[in-house]
């Protein structure tokens, strides 16, 4: 089977329910290359990210990572990982986010699903657009149509409110005859509830800075409309991922279109959150300790 690591969010319901409603956090590894597939395994390494973009939203602040990671998974399908990531912005140069994960996959010919749950612990000066968040509980779903892959998934992530995200995505997978290169130009579509960033929001970014509205500063003081579910943002991605033996080299640019402007209230004035269209990337390498095939 040919399986895809989508990182955003996808648009299956779009094509299965005709609902007009994307790198992250999808599985990002596949258990075939350069190993046996019923093999336990540990995938050991390391990212960087130019920015942290969450549901096409980010910090006033850009926030670049360098990230390590290991994990180790059981031929059972079950697996644990753990992710330490430095904010390399100027003037911060710090350890900003500790991730620890814990889940099961399933694979059967060209169908995948699973359930995980994350827990995320921030540096308390963390300024990213994530670190308003504790935990998330997710399950997905993906089949691979060979033409078209589709993928679905649910996320319920943890603050000082709950919020459901819903992701669809579809895919074409470019190959080449050996399997080694993969290219997946990808449409994804994020939905769901903004409280994390009503409390991202009311006690990180207004809490540590400052704004200006009507000429004046003053301090953030809410965020409305958080509890309402909307779509969020679409996203244009194109994943490269190169297998060489034990190695897997990953580069993922992503286009990403937020839409539906919260509404902002502060002290005195009420307006319409400002959103942006954002590219950014990612460039990792992975190398993976496994038994080497018979």
């Amino acid at each position: 089977m040919k399986k895809i690591s989508v990182l955003s969010m996808v648009l299956v319901m779009l094509l299965i329910v005709s609902v007009s409603s994307y790198s992250q956090e999808k599985k990002n590894q596949d258990s075939s290359y350069a190993v046996a597939k019923d093999s336990s395994y540990i995938l050991a390494g390391t990212a960087f990210n130019s920015d942290i973009v969450f549901l096409g939203r980010k910090s006033l602040s850009k926030s670049p990572y360098i990230s390590a990671s290991v994990g180790y998974y059981h031929k059972s399908g079950f697996f644990i990982t753990g992710i330490v990531s430095y904010l390399a912005a100027s003037q911060q140069n710090r350890i900003d986010l500790f991730t620890a994960s814990g889940g099961y996959d399933y694979y059967k010919k060209d169908f995948s699903a699973g359930i995980s749950t994350t827990g995320y612990v921030f540096n308390n000066k963390s300024y990213t657009v994530k670190s308003a968040l504790t935990a998330n509980l997710n399950a997905y779903a993906d089949y691979d149509f060979d033409i078209l892959e589709v993928y679905a998934d649910g996320t319920m992530y943890f603050s000082n409110q709950s919020d459901f995200i819903f992701n669809a995505a579809i895919s074409h997978n470019l190959y080449t005859a050996n399997d080694n290169l993969k290219i997946s130009p990808t449409f994804s579509l994020y939905s769901g509830t903004q409280n994390y960033y009503s409390n991202y929001n009311n006690n990180k970014r207004f809490g540590q800075h400052m704004i200006t509205a009507g000429g004046s500063n003053t301090m953030g003081s809410a965020m409305m409309s958080g509890g309402i579910f909307n779509i969020q943002n679409y996203e244009f991605s194109v994943p490269v991922r190169y297998d060489f033996k034990y190695f897997r080299f990953i580069f993922l640019p992503v286009y990403a279109m937020p839409v539906n402007p919260a509404t902002i209230t502060d002290n005195q004035n009420t307006y319409k959150e400002d959103l942006k269209n954002n590219f950014f990337w990612s460039l990792g390498a992975i190398y993976k300790f496994s038994k080497q095939k018979k």
